[in-house]
């Protein structure tokens, strides 16, 4: 395929989701290259049908493996590189709704896991391929939750802020490889995975994010995608170790109210104890 993507290789971490393939179909379109990893063979298939299906002559194709497996990224990152690897996208992530006071040691690293180590595996292998080739852009998946603190998602605020200091950390150490590391900052945007209550199922508590966004709207994937394909191409050559918030300005006000939510996932009482200052009941 032509377009100014054309002749880059390019591998996205969860492939198969909202995000992955939303920012897939963008890069096939301009012509890269692109290798999807995912866990779940029969998802991955239909996401590479449905973006080839759109876009005639696109390269996808598909991995099954985990993200947070070392080997099976550095596995990945090499069917990837058959067309030289430019581009790298984490959208591994997710995590566990409840506050400080409910959080137990294993949530946290289970949540670290997903949303970091996920992402350091892809940054590591990925810039080891790309350096030949004279560098690349690696983009990776934050949240409006890795930018202020979050009520109730504790554990998600914590690995995602952690996320963003990995890219920041990764953007200067990788630069003079011409390696460019930057993120994208969700906020509310409906993949399929988001918290059961907080979208048709519940008013009060949209109307409750939205008040939160300037521009007044949930977020699409697509508007995701077409930020991943910013940092991803030349328009971003001179960008590197930013995060980019797509959120329809929820940056410029304050985290959303999701105590009404915690109450749908977990209950009145043990919500309760936690705003108490209390531990939850055995």
């Amino acid at each position: 395929m032509t377009g100014p993507l054309a002749g880059q290789g390019a591998l996205i971490t969860g492939g198969a989701g909202g995000f992955g393939t939303a920012i897939a179909r963008a890069l096939a379109r301009d012509g890269a290259a692109v290798t999807l990893l995912g866990r779940t063979e029969g998802k991955l298939r239909s996401a590479v049908d449905d973006i080839t299906a759109g876009i005639p002559g696109a390269q996808v194709r598909f991995v099954v493996g985990d993200a947070a497996a070392e080997a099976d990224v550095e596995r990945a990152v090499a069917v990837a590189d058959s067309t030289p690897l430019r581009i790298c996208v984490a959208t591994v992530g997710g995590g566990t709704m409840g506050s400080v006071m409910m959080l137990d040691a294993a949530t946290v690293r289970a949540d670290f896991e997903r949303n970091v180590i996920t992402a350091l595996h892809l940054i590591r292998f990925g810039a080891a391929a790309m350096a030949p080739h004279g560098g690349g852009s690696v983009i990776c998946t934050s949240s409006t939750a890795g930018g202020f603190p979050f009520p109730f998602m504790a554990s998600y605020s914590v690995a995602k802020s952690a996320l963003e200091a990995l890219v920041r950390v990764s953007a200067d150490e990788l630069a003079h490889l011409g390696i460019r590391v930057n993120a994208i900052r969700p906020g509310l945007v409906p993949t399929g995975a988001e918290k059961p209550g907080i979208l048709a199922e519940d008013e009060e508590q949209r109307q409750l994010v939205l008040r939160e966004k300037p521009l007044a709207r949930v977020g699409t994937v697509e508007d995701v995608a077409a930020a991943a394909r910013y940092l991803a191409g030349p328009e971003s050559s001179w960008v590197t170790g930013v995060v980019l918030p797509v959120e329809g300005g929820s940056h410029l006000r304050r985290a959303a109210d999701l105590e009404r939510l915690a109450r749908h996932i977990h209950g009145d009482d043990a919500v309760d104890r936690a705003v108490r200052g209390m531990l939850p009941a055995r």
